[in-house]
């Protein structure tokens, strides 16, 4: 199976901790995972989407970012998912797909957010159809 996540160049914390537990996901279960990551705003992203890095996205509104700056500081994943949501909603109205995007075998799983190992490992069972 082919894993893309899309993110910016150079990959932020979101995008290496998606790497990360797909890694482990990969070790643990023995999966079949090629996993790449593609950088946002480059052709093969664009395919899937006009795919926005979250940062730039929120300064095109004019949203502030120190709070969200902080919430990388401390690799809270969870709190900066939670912070991010409604900006997530809000790009997808603009037709647009904030980073970081998962992307298993041409399909779009998800974006905007740091998915738990779990989740994660779940949509690869779907993905290979062992559930």
């Amino acid at each position: 199976m082919h894993v893309e996540v899309i993110g910016p160049y150079p990959p932020c914390i979101r995008c290496r901790r998606i790497s990360k537990l797909f890694k482990e996901i990969k070790r643990e279960d023995n999966a079949n995972i090629e996993l790449t990551h593609v950088f946002a705003g480059s052709e093969e992203a664009e395919r899937y989407g006009k795919i926005v890095d979250t940062h730039i996205f929120l300064d095109s509104i004019g949203v502030e970012t120190e709070e969200l700056d902080a919430l990388f500081e401390k690799r809270d994943f969870k709190a900066i998912d939670e912070w991010l949501k409604p900006y997530v909603e809000r790009a997808k109205e603009k037709g647009l797909i904030l980073t970081p995007v998962i992307v298993m075998n041409g399909k779009v799983k998800t974006f905007g957010r740091v998915p738990k190992k779990e989740e994660l490992r779940k949509m690869v069972r779907e993905e290979m159809g062992a559930d």
